[in-house]
């Protein structure tokens, strides 16, 4: 059982080192001479006693041990230390012939469990805690905990724990007549949030979680907003782990009748008055081959959890609904894949040329389900490898026309079949030569029929033209037409890579450098792709890496796109740069990556030969320093059209300092340039661009305060966009109290400003 780990430790902690008494000679020394008392037949040792048997080690202030009754009696001071685990009580008796222990004031455990019992009674077979107190954290005033009446454990293991009384900040909040304890996860959650924001009006947030048994875990969500009304949901977690398998569920729910001034959502459509959410997570894993994994989030709308819950927004603002089964052997593995779109959230009030609000950008694909098979790469041979991958999907869509909604449904069929070989080139060299097949095969394509702001009618099969183009087209969605097309693309090529490195005995005390390590990784790809199409789109792909500062992934058993597949040749030109220095214990740190890399079209589908110049940095030259920097580069045009930094110093847990940027021109990214669709100026689009930074500062105050100033400014809309200013205040090891102060600039649907108290056990 899952408890079982626990129950382990205890028994550990606090009986097996008796019972070891049973069967091993000890051995009773003192800092004090040993007195013998003849007549009744005992040892006393006094002043700094130690008992000594096997590696178990007591120290007490006074050991008398009875040789007529097997009976040892320590008192004063106990401590007890096996196996890197210590255990503390008043005193300790151990009677070797009925082997009955009863121990007085015990102080027991090893992180995250710390646990008090005023005694401990009982045998080597079943021993029983009276008055325990059990902590998920180093024990004080504001630590949460249980107490229990009686905690019993027989042959090592946890079979009852009677009266169960959960206590938050000295205040009961919960009780169970039966629990056995939990210790692999919180037995419990609490968090709390009271403050006031513009169309909340007043607020309080509690978010709970508690035990039902060793298995249930039970509770919800209770908001109350001035403003809105109640908010009021049921919370649910069910997790065991046996050695067969393991299960882990969670759901958490949310309804409130909406009074407040509710306004449109991101797609212009008004919020309706009855909300609700519901999100959760599901993990089953049989053996070490099968697992089900799962995430669902289901609401009203898209905006309830803004509204309410928005730190939870802030963490998942695209929530997915997926659920997946994955075989997995050594060389082969099994998978089935579903993804839903249950919330639609899509409107019909698409209408461009008539003033309304447009349609942004949700795209969401259903996979209903995907069927795959891969094959991982197997020897079949002098120095041959292959390796193969098939799958099947049932693939859906809703397009949103001026008058009405139409679901589209198609299907696809893929196959990808690759032979590979390495062959060393010395010993700083190789080459790796690869020819693959990918065969494709899609029946009913949606193809999309658009009408221009000047009336020109274009038709764009799906997926250079999907639902989430509503956002930045100026075209109107007339039609829907379904059509089939298969694909079969080659891949062929090579890939040459090399690896060299040089060192230098140079020694800095200020940055810790130990000797000095470069590593050089320079690599060339080349590869040629040939295509055969039949009624399938030839235009190439027109919004690839667009604000993407990844390399664009031109493996044909790992890419997605494959529709957009035409035929090319090209080069892939990087290299890869690692500094290093030596660690005081063990090993090496890594001072400095640099990863630069870029692509040359001989022919292809795109209008410029060369790629952008895609870097990426980070540094960590000493621990307060952390530097990452991510580049995209214009090679033809001589720009800089994306570039993502971020800095922090610190000193140790005393204060930090980062800064962060992001700044992309996002109307001239690479798929944009000669597209038919994209204007290259951004007259059109005047606030595509983003330019925007970020400062971030904290430090401690003392022990139990601590302040945080972030602060967001945007270039694009000259506007400080985003103000927090928060007040940590700590109540000993598990509590934490957050006072907030918010100021905002130009937000879609918060206020200027929001002022909150938060409080969270920090336990855990």
């Amino acid at each position: 059982m899952r408890l079982k780990s626990y129950s382990a430790l205890t028994y550990c902690l606090l009986f097996n080192p008796f019972l070891s008494l049973f069967a091993q000679e000890f051995q009773l020394v003192s800092d004090q001479p040993i007195e013998f008392d003849e007549a009744n037949k005992k040892m006393i040792a006094t002043g700094e006693a130690e008992l000594t048997y096997g590696d178990l080690i007591l120290r007490a202030n006074r050991i008398v041990y009875d040789q007529e009754t097997g009976t040892a009696d320590a008192q004063g001071n106990i401590r007890i230390s096996q196996e890197g685990y210590r255990l503390l009580a008043d005193r300790i008796i151990i009677n070797i012939q009925t082997q009955e222990v009863e121990a007085f004031d015990v102080r027991f455990g090893s992180p995250p469990i710390y646990a008090e019992a005023d005694t401990a009674t009982g045998s080597n077979k079943r021993i029983e805690l009276h008055n325990a107190r059990v902590y998920y954290r180093e024990p004080d005033k504001f630590t949460p905990k249980m107490t229990i009446e009686k905690f019993v454990i027989e042959n090592g293991e946890i079979v009852n724990s009677e009266k169960v009384l959960f206590e938050v900040l000295g205040l009961p909040v919960w009780y169970l007549p039966n629990l056995q304890i939990p210790t692999d996860v919180e037995p419990f959650r609490v968090k709390a949030k009271l403050g006031t924001r513009g169309n909340l009006g007043l607020f309080a947030q509690t978010q709970l979680l508690f035990p039902l048994n060793e298995t249930w875990f039970a509770g919800g969500n209770l908001d109350i907003y001035s403003e809105r009304g109640l908010l009021i949901g049921p919370a649910f977690r069910f997790l065991d782990e046996t050695e067969e398998s393991s299960s882990d569920w969670f759901i958490s729910t949310g309804w409130i009748h909406d009074n407040g001034d509710r306004g449109v959502d991101i797609f212009g459509k008004s919020v309706p008055k009855d909300r609700y959410f519901a999100e959760g997570f599901f993990k089953q894993q049989w053996g070490e081959n099968s697992q089900l994994n799962g995430v669902y989030n289901l609401s009203s709308d898209p905006e309830v959890q803004r509204d309410f819950h928005f730190d939870d927004f802030y963490d998942n603002q695209q929530p997915d609904n997926f659920l997946e089964y994955r075989f997995q052997e050594n060389d082969w593995a099994l998978s089935a894949f579903l993804r839903a779109d249950p919330n639609n959230f899509f409107t019909s009030n698409f209408l461009p040329f008539s003033g309304l609000q447009p349609i942004r950008a949700f795209v969401f694909e259903e996979k209903l389900p995907e069927v795959r098979f891969d094959l991982h790469p197997v020897p079949m041979g002098g120095g041959f490898y292959q390796e193969l991958s098939l799958s099947a999907a049932q693939n859906g869509h809703n397009f949103y026309l001026t008058d009405h909604r139409q679901q589209e449904n198609f299907t696809t069929l893929d196959g990808f079949y690759r032979i590979q070989k390495t062959i060393p080139l010395g010993e700083s060299a190789s080459l790796n030569l690869f020819g693959g097949v990918r065969a494709l095969e899609w029946n009913n394509v949606p193809t999309a029929v658009l009408r221009s702001y000047d009336g020109d009618i274009f038709r764009l099969p799906y997926p250079e033209f999907h639902p989430g183009m509503y956002a930045t087209m100026p075209m109107d969605l007339v039609d829907v037409e379904e059509e089939d097309f298969s694909q079969l693309i080659g891949d062929i090529g090579f890939n040459l890579e090399g690896q060299f490195f040089r060192t230098w005995d140079t020694q800095n005390s200020t940055w810790k450098i130990d000797g000095l390590k470069h590593v050089v990784k320079p690599y060339l790809q080349v590869r040629h792709n040939s295509t055969s199409h039949e009624n399938g789109p030839s235009s190439g792909s027109q919004l690839l890496f667009v604000q993407d500062t990844n390399l664009p992934n031109w493996d044909l058993a790992t890419r997605r796109d494959t529709m957009f597949a035409q035929e090319q040749t090209l080069a892939r030109v990087g290299i890869k740069n690692e500094l290093y220095t030596r660690r005081k214990d063990y090993g090496s740190r890594q001072l400095l990556s640099w990863n630069l890399a870029g692509d040359y079209f001989f022919d292809g589908p795109f209008e410029d030969d060369v790629s952008f110049l895609y870097s990426e940095i980070s540094t960590s030259p000493a621990p307060w320093l952390e530097v990452g920097m991510l580049q995209r580069f214009s090679v033809d045009q001589l720009k800089l059209w994306e570039w993502n930094s971020r800095i922090r110093v610190r000193n140790g847990d005393l204060w930090y300092v980062e800064y962060r940027n992001s700044l992309a021109k996002l109307n001239q990214g690479f798929g944009y340039l000669g597209s038919p669709i994209f204007p290259k100026s951004g007259d059109l689009f005047p606030l595509m661009d983003v330019d925007q930074h970020s400062f971030e500062v904290g430090t401690s105050i003392n022990n139990n305060f601590r302040v945080r100033v972030l602060l967001r400014y945007d270039f694009v809309l000259r506007d400080f966009t985003e103000q927090h200013y928060s007040l940590f205040q700590k109540f000993g090891r598990a509590v934490e109290l957050e006072y907030r102060l918010t100021l905002r600039e130009n937000s879609a649907r918060e206020d200027n400003w929001a002022f909150r108290v938060g409080m969270e056990l920090v336990s855990f």
